[in-house]
């Protein structure tokens, strides 16, 4: 078993985002290029400092297991940044790669479970694989390999004084500890800009031991400016984490008074204590780096988001309080219209630092339908529209699973088997998956589709009638309804259990966890054109704008994205359907109604439809008319979870999704449309 290093407990967070974060950039550059069967120099550079930042990061973190994972994979891409064309020839190099991720993410996960106690995973045989892979390039290039250990020698060499180059000697802060693994993630942020000409000591990354030299010596770098001045490389070191101060020791040009330089001082050997001339520079201490961006723990905006609910909650209490009633403040009401004021901005401003674009959720969307088309031998390309639409970051945590689900529903389902298949419909070879999403009224529509057979209606019918999921006969199904079975539980349309699908779970999985966040899902499709899947969320889901109904003594509230009109009813659009269910004509429509007090049992509530109020709302794709005593207002309301020991009793399905306190200190249950028509 093992734990992660004493001391670097407060850092795993940090290097799980940004491992992560590298990983999906990664994937992202591999599905690129492979399309494209060809690497450009700058994608080659990427994936190299990707691997080299990775290692780096996981052997301070004292991973050993992925440090040297990444590191085989750093010496593969050392060769094809030497010869970028051997990539045409080498598709294998593809397949290791996305291994090597796929190998990662699943160990991250594993110490994300598990920090404290975890069994690192042997990754002997992928080394070998990539060790081998190696050996095969080399044997592909016409000529040899750069020697990848050239610029580190192992002592200043004697171009430290040539021109163009400077010395410089770095002193980290005091017990900051892994002094050789700083010193390496100093070497690599200055990478970029900088060649590094030598180090002393040369071995850090590797040699723990000279984490000591460097506490009583320094870091001395020997390099030189790719583009710019030697002086835009100081601000580098000047600017990075735990460097206390440094010093310039050597430059390209002495001047002519200055007294020749002394040489490093090897490990073993002590440091000249002479104090320095009056001309020799003071070492300057590195300032505090400026950003415009930090990372900020989830659980702290949650807890911020919290406290912003109970403002709003205790605002309007406040405000609603009976011991106001009748009386004529002017002052308070004018502070009062100045402190909503003030919240809303405060609301808009926490909501706003929680939401994050849809691009991370989409991209990673290529990997399933890259691998899929190598499984499924089926040519087809993710197109993405508008991934930069913004949603609550619990949002999209959310969204993952069920895109996955959706994106292969579309590859294994939708996507005709051959190409020959398309062609003979008038359809480009390559196929079509495509992820969009766009803002509407308040909520976001999130579109999962392809171009491929479409939806057998007659077939999913049958299906569904063998499987026993209809409850009334099979000609009194509209092509909607027929269509939203591929949604029910069980259903599924493969006679053959596969990889991808067969088993009949999934689709009413996805359903289920869109829901959850306050979405619906709906499915259109049409015959040999193709299959859309169509979500609709909230962008957020703590705090909404809702309405509130009053019946009996009851008050519920319901989203406002829910809601589309309110009506009071005449007599004359009142009727009943052949079952005696009552309907309401609207502009020629028939739309069912549901009476509120009914469905909750509360009693003393309005029975006479034409004394009370009807709210016409979207439920799970087909509208509906809900009944209710009054409408009293709309009102901001902080969504609160319903207690656990309630799930029992499956309040979800009754048509309820949570509460909130209204200003009164009373509470409101918040109706859910999406589920007020389920038994």
């Amino acid at each position: 078993m093992a734990r992660v290093e004493p001391g670097m407990e407060s850092m795993l967070d940090m290097y799980f985002f940004e491992t992560g974060s590298l990983l999906e950039q990664l994937d992202e550059i591999l599905i690129r290029t492979e399309s494209a069967n060809a690497f450009a120099e700058e994608d080659i550079n990427e994936v190299f400092r990707i691997m080299h930042t990775i290692k780096g990061s996981s052997a301070m973190m004292g991973f050993d297991n992925l440090q040297k994972l990444a590191h085989k994979g750093e010496d593969l891409f050392f060769i094809i940044r030497e010869k970028p064309e051997l990539v045409k020839d080498a598709r294998f190099v593809y397949e290791l790669i996305f291994n090597v991720s796929d190998l990662y993410k699943a160990e991250i996960e594993i110490i994300q479970n598990s920090p404290e106690d975890f069994e690192p995973t042997d990754f002997s045989d992928t080394i070998t694989k990539l060790e081998d892979a190696a050996k095969r390039l080399k044997a592909m290039e016409s000529g040899e390999a750069v020697d990848a250990g050239a610029a580190e020698a192992g002592s200043l060499p004697p171009e430290s004084g040539a021109s163009g180059t400077m010395t410089v000697r770095v002193m980290f802060e005091s017990g900051c500890g892994m002094e050789n693994l700083r010193a390496f993630l100093l070497l690599n942020k200055m990478k970029d800009d900088a060649e590094i000409i030598a180090c002393l000591p040369k071995d850090v990354e590797t040699n723990a031991s000279t984490a000591a030299f460097i506490i009583e010596n320094g870091f001395v770098i020997v390099f030189k400016a790719i583009e710019g001045k030697n002086e835009d490389i100081l601000k580098i070191i000047e600017d990075a984490v735990n460097v206390e101060s440094y010093e310039v020791i050597d430059t390209a040009q002495p001047k002519a008074e200055e007294k020749p330089e002394q040489s490093a001082p090897k490990p073993d050997e002590k440091p000249d204590t002479a104090k320095p001339d009056k001309e020799q520079p003071e070492p300057k201490k590195a300032g505090a780096q400026k950003q415009s961006l930090i990372s900020v723990n989830l659980s702290k905006l949650d807890h911020l988001h919290d406290i912003v609910g109970e403002i709003i909650t205790t605002e309007s209490m406040v405000l609603s309080s009976p011991d106001l009633e009748g009386l004529k403040l002017e002052s308070f009401s004018k502070a009062a219209r100045q402190l909503r004021k003030l919240t809303d901005e405060l609301q808009d401003t926490v909501m706003s630092i929680r939401m994050v674009p849809l691009a991370g959720a989409f991209q990673k969307m290529g990997r399933v339908v890259r691998d899929m088309k190598v499984k499924l031998n089926k040519d087809a390309e993710l197109v993405l529209e508008g991934e930069d639409t913004e949603v609550d970051k619990s949002i999209v945590d959310m969204l993952g699973d069920p895109l996955m689900h959706l994106v292969r529903n579309c590859m294994d389902h939708g996507i005709e088997t051959s190409a020959d298949e398309r062609i003979s419909l008038g359809k480009p070879a390559k196929a079509c998956v495509k992820l969009s999403a766009r803002n509407s009224s308040g909520e976001v529509i999130i579109t999962v589709s392809d171009d491929g057979g479409g939806i057998d209606t007659e077939k999913v019918l049958a299906k569904a009638e063998k499987s026993g999921l209809l409850t009334r006969p099979a000609d009194e199904y509209s092509e909607k309804e027929i269509l939203n079975m591929i949604l029910l539980p069980g259903f599924s349309t493969n006679e053959k259990v596969t990889e991808y699908s067969g088993r009949g779970v999934g689709m009413d999985v996805v359903k289920s966890n869109i829901e959850q966040i306050g979405g619906t899902l709906n499915v259109e499709s049409e015959r040999h054109k193709g299959t859309s899947f169509i979500i609709k969320i909230p962008l957020t889901l703590a705090i909404i704008d809702g309405m509130k109904l009053e019946v009996g003594a009851t008050v519920f509230t319901i989203p406002i994205t829910s809601v589309k009109e309110s009506l009071m009813a005449n007599k004359d659009q009142l009727l009943t359907d052949t079952a005696g269910n009552e309907m309401i004509m609207i502009r020629g429509v028939c739309y069912p109604i549901i009476r509120l007090h009914k469905r909750f049992g509360i009693e003393n509530a309005v029975t006479d439809l034409a004394e009370g109020a009807l709210l016409t709302v979207d439920a799970g794709g087909k509208d509906v008319c809900l009944f209710a005593d009054r409408l009293i207002g709309e009102q901001p309301v902080v969504v609160k979870p319903f207690p656990r020991y309630l799930t029992r009793y499956n309040i979800k399905q009754l048509g309820l999704s949570g509460c909130t306190v209204l200003g009164d200190g009373s509470i409101s249950l918040i109706i859910d449309a999406n589920n007020i028509l389920s038994d």
